[in-house]
């Protein structure tokens, strides 16, 4: 883990209030809750072997402004360490992603230009590349340890 990991705050959205101590671990549930979107199986089709899982990570974002739209919980914000190595995504390539799979539906063949745009969406996600339009920093981790819990 790098030393700015410790020392930059991070963020996880709840709708179940956990005490201060608790080791966050990854959902078993995650992969069916998010299966069924347009970006996910694109994302772990292009997604690197040195990179985590979504299914294996726990999320986290610097802001607590974004936990909403990282499709965290809103109910309660925990302040978290994490206790692996953290890896940054911008989640606005996810969205990139949806708008080139739409392209996809309403076309009755996907043309080697779309393959390819969104192919490099897809790794551009996994780099850390910002997204050209805005970003939303999802941070992802093998699991992390609420110091703080607030009503979000």
């Amino acid at each position: 883990m790098k030393a700015i990991d410790l020392i930059k705050k991070y963020y996880h959205g709840s709708n179940t209030k956990l005490p201060v101590g608790t080791i966050l671990k990854p959902s078993p549930t995650y992969e069916n809750d998010w299966s069924g979107t347009d970006f996910y199986q694109v994302l772990e089709n292009h997604r690197p072997e040195n990179m985590l899982a979504h299914k294996n990570s726990v999320f986290m974002c610097d802001n607590p402004d974004d936990i909403d739209l990282a499709g965290g919980g809103t109910e309660w914000l925990f302040t978290v360490v994490p206790l692996g190595p953290v890896q940054r995504h911008d989640l606005n390539w996810s969205s990139e992603i949806s708008m080139l799979m739409s392209e996809v539906d309403a076309s009755e063949s996907t043309s080697w230009q779309l393959q390819k745009k969104i192919r490099k969406a897809a790794e551009n996600y996994w780099n850390g590349i910002p997204h050209h339009n805005e970003n939303v920093w999802e941070y992802l981790t093998s699991s992390a340890k609420i110091i703080a819990v607030e009503p979000y």
